[in-house]
C-alpha cells in the first residue's frame, strides 16, 4: 500500500470538493470558513493568523482520496481527530458519536460505562 498522495490531489480539486461538501464549515467542531477560501470566517490562531480549513484522511492512508475518507476540519480538529482516532477505534467519550462517523459508516466502538450498583 502507497502512502503518497494521488496526482490528483496536487490539483486541490479533491479538497474543493471536501470543502463544498462540508459547506465551508469544520465537520467536527463546525467552525465557519469563508467559501472559496481556507481561511476561516471569525476564528484565529494565537499568533493572530485566521484558522485554516484541512482535509484530513481519516484513515491515515493519502492515497485514499475516496469522499468517505477526505473529512473537512480545522486545523485545530484535524490535529486532533488524527491523533486520538482511528477508524474501527473507541470515540472518545466527549464526542459521543459525531454525524461525520455515521454519515460515511465508519467502523466505531463506544466506551461502555457500566453501573456500579444497580438503582432501585
Amino acid at each position: 500500500m502507497t502512502n503518497d498522495y494521488p496526482p490528483e490531489w496536487k490539483t486541490f480539486e479533491l479538497q474543493q470538493q471536501a470543502y463544498e461538501r462540508a459547506g465551508w464549515r469544520c465537520e467536527h467542531c463546525g467552525m465557519e470558513f469563508v467559501p472559496g477560501t481556507t481561511l476561516a470566517r471569525y476564528a484565529k490562531r494565537r499568533d493572530g493568523e485566521f484558522m485554516v480549513l484541512t482535509v484530513h484522511h481519516i484513515d491515515g492512508n493519502k492515497a485514499n482520496c475516496d469522499w468517505t475518507n477526505l473529512l473537512a476540519c480545522c486545523q485545530r480538529c484535524h490535529l486532533h481527530i488524527q491523533g486520538r482516532w482511528q477508524p474501527g477505534g473507541v470515540l472518545p467519550p466527549e464526542w459521543g458519536v459525531p454525524e461525520w462517523v455515521t454519515e460515511r459508516g465508519l467502523p466505531y466502538r463506544q466506551v461502555v460505562q457500566h453501573a456500579l450498583f444497580e438503582e432501585d
